[in-house]
Protein backbone atom coordinates (compact mmCIF):
# COMPACT_ATOMS: atom_id res chain seq x y z
CA UNK A 1 0.00 0.00 0.00
CA UNK A 2 1.51 3.26 -1.06
CA UNK A 3 -0.32 6.19 0.56
CA UNK A 4 0.36 9.64 0.61
CA UNK A 5 -0.84 12.03 3.59
CA UNK A 6 -1.16 15.83 3.08
CA UNK A 7 -3.10 18.38 5.65
CA UNK A 8 -4.23 22.03 4.71
CA UNK A 9 -6.23 23.51 7.32
CA UNK A 10 -8.08 26.73 7.64
CA UNK A 11 -11.06 28.38 8.93
CA UNK A 12 -12.86 31.17 6.96
CA UNK A 13 -14.80 34.41 8.55
CA UNK A 14 -16.22 36.08 5.69
CA UNK A 15 -16.83 39.20 7.38
CA UNK A 16 -13.27 39.23 9.23
CA UNK A 17 -11.95 42.47 7.69
CA UNK A 18 -8.21 40.52 6.75
CA UNK A 19 -7.80 38.43 3.86
CA UNK A 20 -6.14 35.38 4.20
CA UNK A 21 -2.58 35.04 2.48
CA UNK A 22 -0.46 32.29 1.84
CA UNK A 23 2.30 33.58 5.07
CA UNK A 24 -0.38 33.39 7.54
CA UNK A 25 0.21 29.32 7.09
CA UNK A 26 2.51 27.87 9.11
CA UNK A 27 3.83 25.39 6.14
CA UNK A 28 5.27 21.93 6.76
CA UNK A 29 7.28 20.10 4.01
CA UNK A 30 6.89 16.35 3.01
CA UNK A 31 9.96 15.54 3.80
CA UNK A 32 10.09 16.82 7.94
CA UNK A 33 6.01 16.07 7.58
CA UNK A 34 6.17 12.73 9.51
CA UNK A 35 8.72 13.62 12.15
CA UNK A 36 7.71 17.25 13.14
CA UNK A 37 3.98 15.66 14.03
CA UNK A 38 5.43 13.22 16.25
CA UNK A 39 4.52 14.64 19.22
CA UNK A 40 1.70 16.72 18.16
CA UNK A 41 -2.12 15.95 18.81
CA UNK A 42 -2.72 16.31 15.06
CA UNK A 43 -4.53 14.17 11.96
CA UNK A 44 -1.25 13.70 11.02
CA UNK A 45 0.27 11.55 13.71
CA UNK A 46 -2.99 9.57 13.63
CA UNK A 47 -2.21 9.11 10.20
CA UNK A 48 0.97 8.11 10.13
CA UNK A 49 0.77 5.81 13.60
CA UNK A 50 -1.79 3.77 11.88
CA UNK A 51 -0.44 3.13 8.04
CA UNK A 52 2.89 2.12 10.16
CA UNK A 53 0.83 -0.22 12.08
CA UNK A 54 -0.50 -1.36 8.56
CA UNK A 55 2.77 -1.40 7.20
CA UNK A 56 1.97 0.92 4.36
CA UNK A 57 4.03 2.74 2.40
CA UNK A 58 3.92 6.79 3.64
CA UNK A 59 4.37 9.34 1.07
CA UNK A 60 4.06 12.63 2.99
CA UNK A 61 3.58 15.37 0.56
CA UNK A 62 3.10 18.68 2.81
CA UNK A 63 1.21 20.46 5.58
CA UNK A 64 -0.15 23.67 6.05
CA UNK A 65 -2.70 25.17 9.30
CA UNK A 66 -3.21 28.71 9.34
CA UNK A 67 -5.27 30.78 12.43
CA UNK A 68 -8.65 32.12 10.72
CA UNK A 69 -9.16 35.24 8.88
CA UNK A 70 -11.37 36.27 5.96
CA UNK A 71 -11.54 34.53 2.82
CA UNK A 72 -7.73 33.71 1.13
CA UNK A 73 -6.51 35.84 -1.81
CA UNK A 74 -6.86 33.92 -4.72
CA UNK A 75 -3.75 33.60 -6.15
CA UNK A 76 -2.40 32.15 -2.80
CA UNK A 77 -5.12 29.44 -2.67
CA UNK A 78 -3.86 28.58 -5.96
CA UNK A 79 -0.31 28.81 -4.88
CA UNK A 80 -1.34 26.28 -1.94
CA UNK A 81 -3.44 24.22 -4.34
CA UNK A 82 -0.74 24.26 -7.13
CA UNK A 83 2.18 22.97 -4.60
CA UNK A 84 0.02 20.09 -2.62
CA UNK A 85 -0.71 19.10 -6.54
CA UNK A 86 2.68 18.95 -7.55
CA UNK A 87 3.98 16.89 -4.32
CA UNK A 88 1.25 14.43 -5.28
CA UNK A 89 2.07 14.39 -9.08
CA UNK A 90 5.73 13.92 -7.63
CA UNK A 91 4.65 10.89 -5.82
CA UNK A 92 4.26 9.37 -8.14
CA UNK A 93 1.33 6.66 -8.80
CA UNK A 94 -0.73 5.95 -5.83
CA UNK A 95 -2.81 3.73 -4.02
CA UNK A 96 -4.69 6.49 -1.83
CA UNK A 97 -4.95 9.58 -0.45
CA UNK A 98 -5.25 10.66 2.85
CA UNK A 99 -5.84 14.27 3.45
CA UNK A 100 -6.58 16.61 6.80
CA UNK A 101 -8.73 19.41 6.07
CA UNK A 102 -10.90 21.82 8.18
CA UNK A 103 -14.11 22.51 6.13
CA UNK A 104 -14.89 25.50 6.68
CA UNK A 105 -12.31 27.24 3.87
CA UNK A 106 -13.45 30.34 1.53
CA UNK A 107 -11.56 32.10 -1.17
CA UNK A 108 -11.98 35.17 -3.24
CA UNK A 109 -14.24 33.46 -5.64
CA UNK A 110 -14.39 30.35 -3.83
CA UNK A 111 -17.27 29.52 -1.10
CA UNK A 112 -15.38 26.26 -0.51
CA UNK A 113 -11.41 25.56 -0.96
CA UNK A 114 -11.81 22.39 0.29
CA UNK A 115 -14.14 21.34 -2.43
CA UNK A 116 -12.16 22.37 -4.79
CA UNK A 117 -9.09 20.73 -3.43
CA UNK A 118 -11.11 17.44 -3.21
CA UNK A 119 -12.01 18.03 -6.98
CA UNK A 120 -9.10 19.19 -8.39
CA UNK A 121 -7.27 15.70 -6.35
CA UNK A 122 -10.10 13.70 -8.00
CA UNK A 123 -9.53 15.04 -11.70
CA UNK A 124 -5.52 14.36 -10.83
CA UNK A 125 -5.77 10.99 -9.14
CA UNK A 126 -8.70 9.89 -11.23
CA UNK A 127 -11.67 7.54 -9.94
CA UNK A 128 -9.80 4.42 -9.10
CA UNK A 129 -7.66 5.78 -6.60
CA UNK A 130 -9.42 5.92 -3.17
CA UNK A 131 -9.66 9.71 -1.24
CA UNK A 132 -10.39 9.88 2.62
CA UNK A 133 -10.19 13.66 4.07
CA UNK A 134 -10.69 14.18 7.66
CA UNK A 135 -12.68 17.10 8.56
CA UNK A 136 -13.47 19.50 11.79
CA UNK A 137 -16.87 19.43 13.06
CA UNK A 138 -17.37 23.00 11.84
CA UNK A 139 -16.95 22.37 8.42
CA UNK A 140 -19.55 23.72 6.32
CA UNK A 141 -20.04 20.14 4.15
CA UNK A 142 -20.85 20.79 0.49
CA UNK A 143 -21.91 18.75 -2.81
CA UNK A 144 -17.92 18.89 -3.87
CA UNK A 145 -16.79 17.57 -0.89
CA UNK A 146 -18.69 14.52 -0.68
CA UNK A 147 -18.87 14.02 -4.20
CA UNK A 148 -15.30 13.65 -4.73
CA UNK A 149 -14.22 11.86 -1.80
CA UNK A 150 -14.54 8.26 -1.12
CA UNK A 151 -15.06 8.61 2.53
CA UNK A 152 -15.13 12.25 4.69
CA UNK A 153 -14.76 11.33 8.56
CA UNK A 154 -15.25 14.57 11.42
CA UNK A 155 -14.01 14.94 14.61
CA UNK A 156 -16.24 13.88 17.64
CA UNK A 157 -15.41 16.52 20.36
CA UNK A 158 -15.50 20.10 21.14
CA UNK A 159 -13.48 22.06 22.20
CA UNK A 160 -11.22 19.23 19.90
CA UNK A 161 -8.98 17.12 21.61
CA UNK A 162 -9.74 14.39 19.36
CA UNK A 163 -7.63 15.13 16.10
CA UNK A 164 -5.14 12.47 16.16
CA UNK A 165 -8.09 9.92 17.21
CA UNK A 166 -9.76 11.66 14.17
CA UNK A 167 -6.96 10.77 11.74
CA UNK A 168 -6.30 6.99 12.93
CA UNK A 169 -10.21 6.73 12.15
CA UNK A 170 -9.30 8.56 8.72
CA UNK A 171 -6.08 6.14 8.02
CA UNK A 172 -7.98 3.10 9.13
CA UNK A 173 -10.90 3.16 6.96
CA UNK A 174 -7.92 3.84 4.05
CA UNK A 175 -6.08 0.32 5.08
CA UNK A 176 -9.66 -1.21 4.92
CA UNK A 177 -10.89 0.00 1.84
CA UNK A 178 -7.45 -0.97 0.07
CA UNK A 179 -7.62 -4.38 1.95
CA UNK A 180 -10.92 -4.58 -0.12
CA UNK A 181 -12.48 -5.34 3.27
CA UNK A 182 -14.79 -2.63 2.81
CA UNK A 183 -16.32 -0.54 -0.01
CA UNK A 184 -17.32 2.84 1.70
CA UNK A 185 -21.14 3.96 0.55
CA UNK A 186 -21.83 7.83 1.63
CA UNK A 187 -24.70 9.84 2.40
CA UNK A 188 -25.08 13.36 3.27
CA UNK A 189 -27.97 16.29 4.83
CA UNK A 190 -28.11 19.57 4.36
CA UNK A 191 -30.20 21.15 7.22
CA UNK A 192 -31.15 24.77 6.88
CA UNK A 193 -29.99 25.69 10.53
CA UNK A 194 -26.78 28.13 11.55
CA UNK A 195 -26.33 28.47 15.37
CA UNK A 196 -24.02 30.49 17.69
CA UNK A 197 -20.92 28.72 19.07
CA UNK A 198 -21.37 28.81 23.24
CA UNK A 199 -23.72 25.64 23.14
CA UNK A 200 -21.24 23.45 21.16
CA UNK A 201 -19.86 21.34 24.17
CA UNK A 202 -19.63 17.56 23.83
CA UNK A 203 -19.41 16.91 26.74
CA UNK A 204 -23.23 18.70 28.30
CA UNK A 205 -26.54 19.53 27.06
CA UNK A 206 -27.80 19.00 23.28
CA UNK A 207 -24.44 18.44 21.74
CA UNK A 208 -23.34 15.85 23.94
CA UNK A 209 -26.86 14.12 22.86
CA UNK A 210 -25.93 14.93 19.58
CA UNK A 211 -22.85 12.98 19.78
CA UNK A 212 -23.34 10.21 22.18
CA UNK A 213 -25.94 9.23 18.97
CA UNK A 214 -23.44 9.61 16.62
CA UNK A 215 -20.89 7.60 17.91
CA UNK A 216 -23.76 5.09 19.04
CA UNK A 217 -24.55 4.43 15.27
CA UNK A 218 -20.69 3.45 14.48
CA UNK A 219 -20.40 -0.25 14.48
CA UNK A 220 -24.04 -1.02 14.11
CA UNK A 221 -24.24 -3.63 11.19
CA UNK A 222 -22.65 -2.04 8.07
CA UNK A 223 -22.51 1.24 9.23
CA UNK A 224 -18.44 2.62 9.37
CA UNK A 225 -18.59 6.44 10.17
CA UNK A 226 -20.81 8.81 11.47
CA UNK A 227 -20.64 12.47 11.29
CA UNK A 228 -22.01 15.96 12.33
CA UNK A 229 -20.84 18.88 10.86
CA UNK A 230 -22.29 21.81 12.86
CA UNK A 231 -20.42 24.82 10.73
CA UNK A 232 -18.51 27.34 11.26
CA UNK A 233 -21.36 30.02 12.16
CA UNK A 234 -19.53 33.42 10.49
CA UNK A 235 -19.03 31.92 7.09
CA UNK A 236 -21.81 33.97 4.32
CA UNK A 237 -21.69 31.53 1.63
CA UNK A 238 -24.49 29.62 -0.40
CA UNK A 239 -24.12 26.24 0.79
CA UNK A 240 -24.14 27.35 4.62
CA UNK A 241 -25.80 24.64 7.18
CA UNK A 242 -25.14 21.92 9.26
CA UNK A 243 -24.93 18.56 7.68
CA UNK A 244 -25.08 14.89 9.17
CA UNK A 245 -22.90 12.01 7.41
CA UNK A 246 -22.86 8.48 7.65
CA UNK A 247 -20.05 6.13 5.62
CA UNK A 248 -21.42 2.09 5.64
CA UNK A 249 -19.86 -0.60 3.92
CA UNK A 250 -21.34 -0.78 0.85
CA UNK A 251 -25.11 -0.24 1.98
CA UNK A 252 -26.42 2.95 1.04
CA UNK A 253 -29.83 2.52 2.11
CA UNK A 254 -28.58 2.40 5.34
CA UNK A 255 -26.26 5.48 4.93
CA UNK A 256 -29.26 7.45 4.00
CA UNK A 257 -31.58 6.30 6.59
CA UNK A 258 -29.30 6.87 9.23
CA UNK A 259 -28.13 10.51 7.90
CA UNK A 260 -32.28 11.55 7.54
CA UNK A 261 -32.59 10.17 11.12
CA UNK A 262 -29.44 12.66 12.32
CA UNK A 263 -30.73 15.31 10.42
CA UNK A 264 -34.38 14.91 12.23
CA UNK A 265 -33.25 14.82 15.73
CA UNK A 266 -30.64 17.75 15.22
CA UNK A 267 -33.68 19.54 13.95
CA UNK A 268 -35.97 18.68 16.77
CA UNK A 269 -32.97 20.51 19.45
CA UNK A 270 -32.16 23.60 17.44
CA UNK A 271 -34.17 26.32 19.54
CA UNK A 272 -31.57 24.97 22.83
CA UNK A 273 -28.67 26.51 20.87
CA UNK A 274 -29.82 30.32 21.33
CA UNK A 275 -28.90 31.75 24.48
CA UNK A 276 -28.66 34.53 26.22
CA UNK A 277 -25.12 36.44 27.18
CA UNK A 278 -24.15 39.14 29.64
CA UNK A 279 -23.48 42.19 28.73
CA UNK A 280 -19.43 43.57 28.89
CA UNK A 281 -20.78 45.51 32.52
CA UNK A 282 -23.07 42.24 33.56
CA UNK A 283 -20.20 39.87 33.36
CA UNK A 284 -17.72 42.11 35.01
CA UNK A 285 -20.20 42.58 37.79
CA UNK A 286 -20.91 39.18 37.85
CA UNK A 287 -17.08 38.31 37.58
CA UNK A 288 -16.41 40.48 41.17
CA UNK A 289 -19.30 39.28 43.00
CA UNK A 290 -17.35 35.67 43.06
CA UNK A 291 -15.14 34.44 45.42
CA UNK A 292 -11.44 33.82 44.74
CA UNK A 293 -10.41 33.34 40.93
CA UNK A 294 -9.49 33.22 38.35
CA UNK A 295 -12.65 34.62 36.49
CA UNK A 296 -12.09 33.69 33.05
CA UNK A 297 -14.03 35.87 30.95
CA UNK A 298 -14.96 34.17 27.18
CA UNK A 299 -14.93 37.44 24.78
CA UNK A 300 -15.79 35.52 21.92
CA UNK A 301 -17.29 37.92 19.24
CA UNK A 302 -13.51 38.25 18.83
CA UNK A 303 -12.64 34.66 18.79
CA UNK A 304 -8.93 34.31 16.60
CA UNK A 305 -9.96 31.02 15.81
CA UNK A 306 -13.39 32.45 14.23
CA UNK A 307 -11.66 34.51 12.20
CA UNK A 308 -11.82 37.91 14.71
CA UNK A 309 -8.65 40.07 14.39
CA UNK A 310 -7.79 39.38 18.04
CA UNK A 311 -7.91 43.25 18.46
CA UNK A 312 -11.39 43.74 20.81
CA UNK A 313 -11.07 46.07 23.75
CA UNK A 314 -14.83 46.27 24.68
CA UNK A 315 -13.64 43.95 27.87
CA UNK A 316 -10.74 45.61 28.76
CA UNK A 317 -12.13 49.06 28.15
CA UNK A 318 -14.92 48.01 30.88
CA UNK A 319 -12.21 46.94 33.12
CA UNK A 320 -10.31 50.29 33.03
CA UNK A 321 -14.06 52.15 33.14
CA UNK A 322 -14.84 50.13 36.29
CA UNK A 323 -11.20 50.80 37.96
CA UNK A 324 -11.02 47.16 38.99
CA UNK A 325 -8.40 47.11 41.49
CA UNK A 326 -7.25 43.26 40.89
CA UNK A 327 -4.86 41.07 39.44
CA UNK A 328 -6.14 40.90 35.76
CA UNK A 329 -4.58 38.86 32.43
CA UNK A 330 -5.32 40.16 29.11
CA UNK A 331 -4.68 39.72 25.68
CA UNK A 332 -4.85 41.91 22.44
CA UNK A 333 -3.49 41.97 19.08
CA UNK A 334 -1.99 45.30 18.23
CA UNK A 335 1.13 45.39 15.72
CA UNK A 336 1.54 49.33 16.18
CA UNK A 337 1.30 49.45 19.69
CA UNK A 338 4.16 46.17 19.96
CA UNK A 339 6.70 48.26 17.87
CA UNK A 340 6.36 51.30 20.08
CA UNK A 341 6.62 49.38 23.20
CA UNK A 342 9.94 47.86 22.12
CA UNK A 343 11.20 51.16 21.10
CA UNK A 344 10.58 52.24 24.72
CA UNK A 345 12.12 48.67 26.01
CA UNK A 346 12.22 46.46 29.03
CA UNK A 347 11.74 48.46 32.36
CA UNK A 348 10.88 51.75 30.45
CA UNK A 349 7.05 53.50 30.71
CA UNK A 350 5.22 53.92 27.70
CA UNK A 351 1.33 55.58 26.65
CA UNK A 352 0.06 53.27 23.98
CA UNK A 353 -3.50 53.39 22.08
CA UNK A 354 -4.12 49.73 21.97
CA UNK A 355 -6.33 47.56 19.82
CA UNK A 356 -9.40 48.74 17.60
CA UNK A 357 -7.29 49.67 14.53
CA UNK A 358 -7.37 45.86 12.35
CA UNK A 359 -11.51 46.15 12.88
CA UNK A 360 -12.46 49.54 13.60
CA UNK A 361 -16.15 48.50 12.54
CA UNK A 362 -16.78 46.89 16.32
CA UNK A 363 -13.72 47.97 18.33
CA UNK A 364 -12.39 51.31 19.22
CA UNK A 365 -8.67 51.95 20.60
CA UNK A 366 -8.07 52.26 24.32
CA UNK A 367 -5.55 54.63 25.96
CA UNK A 368 -3.37 52.59 28.46
CA UNK A 369 0.00 53.75 30.60
CA UNK A 370 2.26 51.15 31.70
CA UNK A 371 5.67 49.33 31.95
CA UNK A 372 6.84 47.26 29.96
CA UNK A 373 7.88 44.34 31.47
CA UNK A 374 8.61 41.82 28.83
CA UNK A 375 9.46 41.73 25.18
CA UNK A 376 10.04 38.64 23.22
CA UNK A 377 9.89 36.41 19.90
CA UNK A 378 6.55 35.77 20.72
CA UNK A 379 6.99 31.88 20.12
CA UNK A 380 5.76 28.84 21.97
CA UNK A 381 4.49 25.66 21.75
CA UNK A 382 0.70 24.57 22.91
CA UNK A 383 0.86 22.29 26.57
CA UNK A 384 -2.66 21.71 26.88
CA UNK A 385 -4.97 18.65 25.00
CA UNK A 386 -6.49 20.22 21.98
CA UNK A 387 -3.11 21.72 20.19
CA UNK A 388 -0.86 19.61 22.01
CA UNK A 389 2.90 20.33 21.14
CA UNK A 390 1.75 22.75 18.07
CA UNK A 391 4.29 25.25 17.46
CA UNK A 392 2.59 28.97 17.85
CA UNK A 393 4.46 32.29 16.21
CA UNK A 394 2.56 35.44 17.24
CA UNK A 395 4.97 37.69 16.24
CA UNK A 396 6.67 39.99 18.65
CA UNK A 397 4.67 40.07 21.92
CA UNK A 398 5.15 41.93 24.92
CA UNK A 399 3.70 42.63 28.33
CA UNK A 400 2.73 46.15 29.65
CA UNK A 401 2.17 46.39 33.57
CA UNK A 402 -1.01 48.37 34.02
CA UNK A 403 -1.59 48.86 37.62
CA UNK A 404 -2.55 44.84 38.31
CA UNK A 405 -3.25 44.65 34.78
CA UNK A 406 -0.59 42.28 33.02
CA UNK A 407 -1.66 43.04 29.37
CA UNK A 408 -0.23 40.98 26.83
CA UNK A 409 0.16 42.70 23.13
CA UNK A 410 0.76 40.85 20.10
CA UNK A 411 1.40 41.22 16.50
CA UNK A 412 -0.54 38.44 15.39
CA UNK A 413 -3.92 36.96 16.57
CA UNK A 414 -3.00 32.87 17.90
CA UNK A 415 -5.54 30.92 19.59
CA UNK A 416 -5.83 31.81 22.94
CA UNK A 417 -7.43 29.00 24.69
CA UNK A 418 -4.35 27.47 25.99
CA UNK A 419 -2.56 28.94 29.38
CA UNK A 420 0.36 28.50 27.85
CA UNK A 421 -0.06 31.63 25.87
CA UNK A 422 -0.06 33.29 29.10
CA UNK A 423 2.58 31.40 31.22
CA UNK A 424 4.95 31.98 28.36
CA UNK A 425 4.92 35.15 28.79
CA UNK A 426 5.64 35.13 32.71
CA UNK A 427 1.83 35.16 33.46
CA UNK A 428 0.13 32.93 35.67
CA UNK A 429 -3.29 32.59 35.08
CA UNK A 430 -4.14 30.65 38.25
CA UNK A 431 -3.07 34.05 40.02
CA UNK A 432 -5.32 36.46 38.44
CA UNK A 433 -8.81 37.42 39.66
CA UNK A 434 -9.86 38.14 35.64
CA UNK A 435 -8.40 36.05 32.53
CA UNK A 436 -9.73 36.93 28.89
CA UNK A 437 -9.85 34.62 26.76
CA UNK A 438 -10.33 35.62 22.55
CA UNK A 439 -13.11 32.26 22.65
CA UNK A 440 -16.53 31.06 22.96
CA UNK A 441 -15.86 27.70 24.05
CA UNK A 442 -12.52 26.65 23.21
CA UNK A 443 -10.89 27.49 26.51
CA UNK A 444 -12.82 24.84 28.56
CA UNK A 445 -10.52 21.61 28.46
CA UNK A 446 -7.99 23.62 30.02
CA UNK A 447 -9.42 26.67 32.19
CA UNK A 448 -12.10 24.25 33.72
CA UNK A 449 -9.99 22.63 36.11
CA UNK A 450 -8.51 25.72 37.01
CA UNK A 451 -10.86 28.43 36.96
CA UNK A 452 -13.57 29.22 39.58
CA UNK A 453 -15.81 30.22 37.39
CA UNK A 454 -16.15 30.57 33.03
CA UNK A 455 -18.33 33.88 31.68
CA UNK A 456 -19.06 34.11 28.18
CA UNK A 457 -19.51 37.86 26.99
CA UNK A 458 -21.79 39.64 24.94
CA UNK A 459 -19.84 41.87 23.25
CA UNK A 460 -18.94 43.43 19.91
CA UNK A 461 -17.00 41.90 17.00
CA UNK A 462 -17.36 39.67 13.71
CA UNK A 463 -17.74 36.45 15.74
CA UNK A 464 -20.38 38.04 17.22
CA UNK A 465 -23.16 35.34 19.37
CA UNK A 466 -26.18 37.25 17.64
CA UNK A 467 -25.80 36.15 14.09
CA UNK A 468 -28.80 37.39 12.87
CA UNK A 469 -26.70 41.49 13.98
CA UNK A 470 -24.36 40.13 11.07
CA UNK A 471 -24.63 41.17 7.68
CA UNK A 472 -25.13 37.65 5.88
CA UNK A 473 -26.16 38.02 2.13
CA UNK A 474 -25.45 34.87 0.22
CA UNK A 475 -26.49 32.51 2.56
CA UNK A 476 -29.78 30.10 1.80
CA UNK A 477 -33.07 31.11 2.80
CA UNK A 478 -34.85 30.33 5.04
CA UNK A 479 -32.50 29.68 7.54
CA UNK A 480 -33.26 28.70 11.37
CA UNK A 481 -32.50 31.37 13.43
CA UNK A 482 -33.39 34.48 10.54
CA UNK A 483 -36.64 33.03 9.61
CA UNK A 484 -39.55 31.18 11.01
CA UNK A 485 -40.28 28.39 8.83
CA UNK A 486 -42.06 24.79 8.51
CA UNK A 487 -38.91 22.05 8.06
CA UNK A 488 -39.44 18.58 7.72
CA UNK A 489 -35.69 16.84 6.99
CA UNK A 490 -35.95 13.88 4.08
CA UNK A 491 -37.85 10.89 5.70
Amino acid sequence: MKVAIAALLQETNTFSPQATVRGHFLMTPGHELIESHKTENSEIHGFVDALTEAGAQIMPILGGWAVSYGRIRAGDFQSLLDDLMEGIRKAGPLDGLLLALHGAWAGEGIDSCDGAILRELRALLGPSVPIVATLDLHANLTRTMWENADALVGYQTCPHVDLYDTGRRGADLMVSLLRREVRPTMHAVKIPMVVQAENMLTDRGEFRRIYDHVRSLEGQGTTISASVFAVQPWMDVEELGWASLVVTNDDPDRARSQADELARFIWSVRKSFVISLPSVDEALEEAMSIPGGPVVLGEGADGTMGGAPGDGTSILAGILKKRIDAPVAAVVVDPGAVEKAVRAGVGKPVTLRVGGKLDPDYATPVRVTGKVKLISDGEFRYKGRVYTGRLVRMGRAVVLAIGRIRLLISERPVPTTDPELYRSHGIEPRDMKLVLVKSPLGMRTEYEPIARSIIIVNSPGCCSPDLTSLPFVRMPRPMFPFDEFDYSPPE
